[in-house]
């Protein structure tokens, strides 16, 4: 079922269009991705869609039961509240049920044989029970546990927390009202790599829409089927996750640059042929009938999505073989041990990623490394011939007072200033913005700036710290390629999922202040994290069996073999009603992608029948559910 629609929605700004004929629909399932490089308007159309800012043209409509919830990059937390009583305010409504239901507790205790009282207390306790009264504290616990907020947390005053803090503070407020539709801006910032994978699987359950703008590839693969990229202030929508949309998109681009370059050879021809003829009186008709045709002529224009940031990482000498060693390493600070006995040999070549929750330690061990630190124990031996580079991930080795130009030209003064202007181009700074100040920079400007400057030291060892923050997917697309293609070594800190997978091939955990070495991408880590996880799982279950004293009794052959046979049957039952989902939600999803279609959303005369097909799929839906419960409870039992 459509939930919500925009229709021919613009945003101006001045005389500046943002976007422009945005049309599109959401579904009541929909797992939907909003992309684009930063600036073209995605928060800007969220907030469009919330209401907090008006459509210079067109509308948003939401069907009228239904709520809209939005995580906007700034919080709105009572600052004065402990993050419990935060939370619990979601469910006033509940808590005052509550109240009534002790009121009514009270007055037929003293009035037991009041049938209107007993009937009033009966419907307000299934209302009660119906809207979670009896489970909306473990509600609360369960998603503060998943944002990694431990129990000793929950008095903390709001005003005493960090800025990541409460961004997840607000997250888990929302996700406790479960609204109908859900726009996240940038969900996963702040997050760690344990809370990231616990969000995705609650995402996936979740009973509502969901609208997300990320620049996490990982995040939208296992989340999105359907991505909405807003770029050139045009909105165009895409079938399946992130990498079905790159897919689509290069096939796109591809098609239609094969079709401008034939159109182009075509349009020379036509023009060698009417420059040629149009003097001539023979053939002057025949010119004149061709220019006529080329002027109606519809021109095919090049693909747009041409990416426009080149980046590269190339090593002006090689290194040793042997990189870097840590040996029994301990790190911290002169009052505090973070990690302890961290061992590891980084080689030439290497791609190798640290990873661990906020504040382990990871970054205090590329410091360490960087010696901005001072080991507390252990040993690190550096490589020979080593050049290092380092990125810090708060972008603070960049002077705020300097401008962009001369941020390079003060560590290349000897480079002509029409290459220093190519580099910053390449890197995406526009004739305005070499002259500004660092200090005027965005973030993503800033973190393209301080690139700019590692690319141009030629190192042939890189220390990177989160150096995928701030920046929008296409810049990352062309990190995650440059840092592929580099000749060198790379030891980098990320919560970058996609980002990890892609590169390393060593994973370092940093956990319970101790390191363990993976050899593999991230992949590779979770699978051998989910090994370890079933071993524990069998060890406890080996145990519990061996404490189990009492015996099953032994059924006789003709009853087990009956019981075999119930339990196949029950067996074949689940498949095939298995089988029937996946056939209905097929269906489903293939008409909800077809109702998002512009074209069908905006023509009510197309959308109703649509509608009605997808209405009778969704009762079927409902039964085969219905159906597969009960069988797999009947199957359970055995």
């Amino acid at each position: 079922m459509i939930i919500a629609q925009g229709h021919d929605l613009e945003k101006q700004f001045g005389a500046n269009t943002l976007f422009q004929h945005v049309n599109f629909s959401i579904a009541d399932q929909a797992r939907i991705g909003l992309v684009g490089p930063n600036g073209v308007g995605k928060t800007t159309l969220l907030k469009i869609m919330t209401g907090e800012e008006e459509a210079s043209r067109g509308e948003f409509t939401v069907n009228k039961a239904v709520e809209v919830g939005y995580l906007a990059q700034e919080n709105g937390l009572a600052e004065d509240k402990t993050i419990w009583d935060e939370l619990v305010e979601v469910f006033a409504a509940l808590i005052k049920m509550e109240q009534q239901l002790h009121a009514l507790q009270a007055e037929i205790t003293a009035q037991p044989h009041n049938p209107e009282l007993l009937k009033q207390y009966d419907q307000l306790q299934f209302d009660f029970e119906q809207k979670g009264g009896y489970t909306y504290q473990a509600d609360i616990k369960s998603i503060l546990n998943g944002f990694n907020f431990p129990e000793a947390t929950w008095s903390k005053v709001i005003a005493n927390l960090s800025g990541g803090e409460k961004t997840r503070l607000a997250f888990v407020k929302l996700l406790l009202r479960k609204p109908p539709l859900l726009l996240l801006d940038e969900p996963t910032n702040y997050l760690d790599l344990d809370t990231l994978d616990w969000l995705e699987g609650y995402l996936k359950n979740y009973p509502g829409a969901i609208l997300v703008v990320s620049h996490d590839q990982y995040f939208l693969d296992h989340l999105a089927t359907q991505i909405f990229e807003l770029q050139f202030g045009q909105l165009t929508v895409f079938k399946g996750n992130y990498t079905n949309y790159v897919q689509e998109r290069e096939l796109r681009d591809h098609q239609q640059e094969e079709a401008f370059e034939k159109q182009q050879e075509k349009i020379k021809k036509d023009e060698e042929f009417i420059q040629k003829n149009i003097v001539r009186a023979k053939t002057t008709k025949r010119a004149q009938s061709r220019r006529k045709q080329l002027e109606k002529l519809k021109r095919i224009n090049p693909p747009k999505h041409k990416t426009k940031v080149r980046m590269t990482f190339k090593a002006d000498r090689p290194s040793g073989k042997e990189v870097l060693i840590l040996r029994n390493l301990a790190i911290g600070y002169p009052t505090k041990t973070m990690v302890e006995d961290i061992s590891l040999q980084i080689n030439q070549g290497d791609r190798v990623a640290v990873i661990g929750a906020n504040g382990i330690g990871k970054s205090t061990l590329l410091k360490t490394i960087m010696r901005e630190l001072q080991a507390k124990a252990g040993s690190i031996k550096y490589g020979a011939a080593l050049d290092t580079g380092y990125y810090d991930q708060e972008l603070q080795l960049l002077d705020p007072s300097q401008t962009v130009l001369n941020t390079i030209w003060d560590r290349h003064k000897t480079m002509p200033e029409r290459d220093v202007r190519s580099i910053l181009a390449s890197f995406l700074f526009t004739a305005k913005d070499i002259d500004k100040t660092v200090s005027q920079l965005s973030g993503g400007q800033k973190a393209r700036l301080t690139l700019t400057v590692l690319a141009l030291e030629h190192n042939n060892f890189l220390l990177m710290d989160e150096p995928t923050n701030h920046l929008d997917l296409e810049a990352k697309e062309v990190l995650e390629q440059a840092l592929q293609d580099f000749d060198g070594t790379l030891l980098f800190v990320s919560h970058d999922r996609y980002f990890i997978n892609q590169l390393a091939n060593k994973i370092v955990e940093v956990k319970d202040g101790q390191a363990q070495l993976y050899n593999g991408n991230y992949n590779y880590y979770l699978a051998e994290k989910a090994k370890q996880d079933n071993q524990s799982a069998a060890v406890v279950a080996a145990t519990s069996s061996s404490q189990i004293d009492d015996k099953p009794t032994k059924l006789s052959y003709q009853e087990q073999k009956q019981r075999d046979s119930q339990q196949r049957k029950l067996q074949r039952q689940v498949e095939e009603v298995e089988d029937r989902i996946d056939q209905l939600e097929h269906q489903q999803e293939e008409l909800q992608t077809q109702m998002a279609d512009p074209e069908i959303a905006t023509n009510f005369d197309r959308l109703g029948p649509l509608q009605d097909q997808l209405t009778a799929i969704e009762k079927d839906l409902a039964q085969a559910n219905s159906a597969w419960e009960t069988a797999l409870t009947e199957l359970d039992e055995f």
